[in-house]
């Protein structure tokens, strides 16, 4: 059975490594990124099924970086990773497919790559709960 191909990005090593770890249980992890620019530069190499990235990075964050490729014809959903639920909008906008609080990894992030893979749009537990919403995480609409 074909494992979908995951690309990680995020400037803090040990949240890096921690998240590849987590998504390599159950995805093929092709790569990861260090910064928005490493990024842009992996997904056009690798062409992963789903990007998984932290929202601020150097040189180009993860919106920044999500824009970039689109502008290059590549259309590769994305799930934003963040404790700083400020970006959540930012990130809806640009188009990503789901956000997940960095609280939440470890229960959700392997749902929200499914569902991203879907092309569906999925909001973690910690994301829903700072939009003013209670309950579990999942998928939700987009104008959710």
């Amino acid at each position: 059975m074909h494992k979908l191909r995951v690309l990680v990005a995020d400037d803090h090593t040990d949240m890096r490594f921690c998240v590849i770890r987590l998504l390599s249980e159950e995805f093929e992890v092709v790569g990861s990124a260090v910064d928005g620019s490493n990024l842009v530069d992996a997904a056009i190499t690798l062409v992963p099924d789903v990007i998984v990235s932290d929202v601020s990075m150097p040189l180009l964050d993860g919106p920044e970086a999500l824009y970039a490729l689109k502008a290059t014809g590549l259309d590769i959903p994305f799930v934003f990773v963040s404790a700083d639920m400020a970006n959540l909008e930012a990130c809806v906008e640009a188009g990503g497919a789901g956000f997940v609080h960095k609280l939440d990894l470890g229960y959700e992030l392997t749902l929200a790559v499914g569902a991203a893979n879907r092309r569906e749009f999925y909001l973690s537990r910690g994301a829903l709960d700072m939009d003013g919403k209670t309950g579990c995480g999942g998928i939700v609409s987009r104008s959710a």
